[in-house]
């Protein structure tokens, strides 16, 4: 802004010169004239030589005025193209915080034309939670140094993105007029970020499960068969209840063991043709003695006909049990449990759990599938993660919609074999 002054103050300076100069050359060069050559046409001359300097110094006067506005020109046309070509939104605000400018990147983030944003204030388009972040971030702009900050912007259409927003004042005489706001859209930037960071977690616990599982599981065998020995040994069936409890606990133990091995490096899997119905029916089977000791009224609904799906049948039962052991977890006694199967007219099948239990907090259904996340007082956090990775790598989905004190509904989306 400072060079820019500077050269409008060289140009007026370099006009008034040049104005100063040609009038003394003109008039003494005149003047010389008319005092060494007398003619009775003095007053002609005179009133000729006045029209020719007039002529002149306005041609001059035009020539370096056109020339002057020409680079305002070209510089203001750099400046509109900057802008009109930005692939980020870019808003000019006044102090006030009112829209005075917009391009059309800022129409496609935000919904609005530019009529609509120039009748609106920057603290329409901020979320509510974010305001006070956004003024304060503002204010110090107002001390005339750059800065940026993350916020959530709301949409025409109501949507919540997540932008980033860097501001940079605007000076004018050394005296701040307004602020340019450059605006970024980051929703998927972040979402991939967040994906990254699951997946390196994911891959850290790989790390951690080939390491650890192997030496739990060398111990546990041994301890195992020598259990099972003394069982046989024992007479007294006092003992070989206690032996049966210490068994039973070793098999959990080991079960939780293998659901470090899943996530451990990927194994070679067989996926064959199965009955999605005839493995839910040996899940349901294996846990229906859970269910009716807490009084539970497990119900089934599946359509007739059908087709196969194409995966691994006991990664598929090992889902099933997951999500089938939290929602008897999860319901009270005298509960219920639907489970429903469905084919989805896009060549899918759907498998939906419904129960009456408790309910997760929506803040709290996001982070369901991380490692070593539950919401359970006992768990491992590795049922669901388990689970999300055995139907990731079968191509397929899961989606959970909870309703505190009303109950939970997981989805599991799986596509139909293409093999008849």
């Amino acid at each position: 802004m400072q060079k820019n002054v500077s050269c409008s103050k060289k140009v007026s300076f370099k006009i008034t010169i040049i104005y100063l100069l040609s009038s003394m050359i003109w008039i003494s060069t005149t003047d010389w004239i008319l005092s060494n050559f007398h003619t009775i046409h003095v007053v002609w001359i005179s009133i000729g030589k006045g029209i020719l300097f007039v002529i002149a110094t306005t041609f001059l006067l035009y020539k370096l005025i056109q020339r002057n506005i020409k680079g305002i020109e070209d510089r203001e046309q750099l400046l509109n193209s900057l802008i009109e070509n930005n692939t980020d939104a870019i808003i000019h605000l006044d102090l006030n915080g009112n829209i005075l400018l917009v391009n059309e990147v800022t129409e496609r983030i935000t919904g609005y034309s530019k009529e609509e944003l120039t009748k609106k204030t920057f603290k329409d388009l901020v979320a509510k939670e974010d305001l006070d972040e956004v003024l304060k971030h503002f204010k110090e702009i107002g001390k005339g140094v750059p800065s940026m900050i993350e916020a959530r912007s709301i949409q025409k259409n109501g949507q919540c993105i997540l932008v980033s927003l860097k501001s940079v004042p605007i000076a004018m005489k050394d005296k701040m007029s307004g602020i340019f706001v450059i605006v970024r859209d980051i929703t998927e930037l972040k979402e991939q970020e967040e994906l990254i960071r699951r997946s390196e977690k994911l891959s850290i616990v790989g790390e951690l499960a080939t390491a650890v599982a192997h030496e739990i599981r060398n111990p546990l065998t041994s301890i195992k068969g020598f259990l099972q020995l003394f069982q046989q040994r024992a007479v007294v069936d006092e003992d070989k209840h206690y032996y049966s409890i210490m068994l039973s606990e070793i098999e959990r133990i080991n079960s939780i063991v293998s659901e470090f091995m899943i996530l451990s490096k990927p194994q070679a899997i067989t996926y064959q043709n199965e009955k999605i119905t005839s493995l839910l029916m040996d899940v349901i089977t294996l846990l229906e003695t859970i269910a009716i000791v807490k009084n539970i009224e497990v119900t089934k609904e599946f359509e007739p006909n059908i087709p196969f799906v194409k995966c691994e049948g006991n990664q598929i039962k090992q889902v099933f049990i997951n999500i089938i052991k939290n929602a008897i977890d999860a319901v009270p006694t005298n509960g219920k449990i639907l489970i429903k199967v469905t084919k989805l007219e896009e060549d899918q099948v759907l498998i939906r759990f419904n129960d009456n239990g408790r309910g997760i907090p929506n803040d709290l259904i996001s982070r369901l599938g991380e490692p070593f996340y539950t919401t359970k007082e006992k768990g491992t956090g590795l049922g669901l993660m388990v689970s999300y990775k055995i139907i990731e790598e079968h191509r397929g989905s899961i989606n959970i919609n909870s309703e505190m004190n009303k109950g939970t509904t997981v989805d599991i989306i799986l596509p139909v074999s293409s093999e008849k």
